[in-house]
């Protein structure tokens, strides 16, 4: 049987609609019915636990995954996911998303403010040129070129992952949460990365995004800002997959 939801508080929690707005959604807390908003999280048998991100009462993503509790970094949060995929309710339910680059403005800003360490967006060349103008004095490395009457860019923080994020601590959690087959290789590619940075291996080269995106799940989760149960589920979720999707995943 499930425990029940705990709050997990998170100041990337989008703000809900002030005066006349959409009706809140289905979802609510048990004890005197209010309306859900954050991150909530509960114990499932077996080691999991089911992480369920709400704005105004809408279920914008649930997901389950293994019990790993060493990590923790303020990079990392199940709100990356959503806000930086425009993830919703369902089609035409309501959500935080403003226009159709409000995710892009999002993600410049949560760079821009170290919430996550690399991402890609698109800007208007006045907001653009401002993003890049208030780059100075921070770690972000950035490659951009005009596309239509937007500026695309990818960019990345120049930190090497072991000073990122507590590398030891997530290898730990890997090794308990995974079966070993699956375990080691995580292990294995977040060891090779302990030197490398999100700039110097997948933004400042040519090849940098098709580098990214044929990385192991392991980097890509924890480069986005993604929760590694998160990551650790798509794990276990892949390997039960036949070779020729995995192949085709990865292309």
């Amino acid at each position: 049987m499930a425990d029940a939801w705990i709050l997990h508080p998170d100041y990337r929690t989008p703000a809900v609609p002030a005066g006349t707005g959409p009706a809140p959604g289905p979802w609510r807390h048990p004890d005197g019915g209010q309306v859900m908003n954050g991150t909530y999280e509960r114990a499932l048998p077996g080691g999991q636990v089911e992480v369920v991100t709400v704005w105004y009462g809408y279920a914008l993503s649930r997901w389950h995954g293994p019990f790993m509790p060493r990590f923790t970094s303020p990079m990392v949060s199940a709100w990356n996911l959503v806000l930086a995929q425009g993830l919703t309710a369902g089609p035409g339910a309501p959500s935080p998303y403003h226009d159709e680059l409000w995710c892009d403005r999002w993600i410049a800003e949560a760079l821009l403010y170290g919430r996550k360490p690399y991402g890609t967006f698109r800007l208007p060349a006045a907001e653009a040129l401002d993003w890049f103008a208030g780059c100075g004095g921070t770690n972000l490395v950035y490659r951009a070129r005009v596309e239509g009457d937007l500026v695309r860019v990818v960019a990345g923080t120049s930190e090497r992952y072991v000073h990122l994020f507590d590398l030891d601590a997530l290898i730990a959690d890997y090794r308990e949460a995974l079966p070993r087959d699956l375990a080691e290789p995580a292990v294995a590619v977040l060891d090779a990365h302990r030197l490398h940075s999100p700039a110097l291996h997948y933004v400042l080269p040519e090849n940098g995004e098709e580098r990214f995106a044929r990385a192991p799940l392991p980097i890509r989760g924890l480069t986005l800002g993604y929760p590694p149960r998160e990551t650790a589920a798509r794990i276990v979720t892949a390997s039960a997959e036949p070779a020729s999707v995995r192949q085709a995943a990865a292309q």
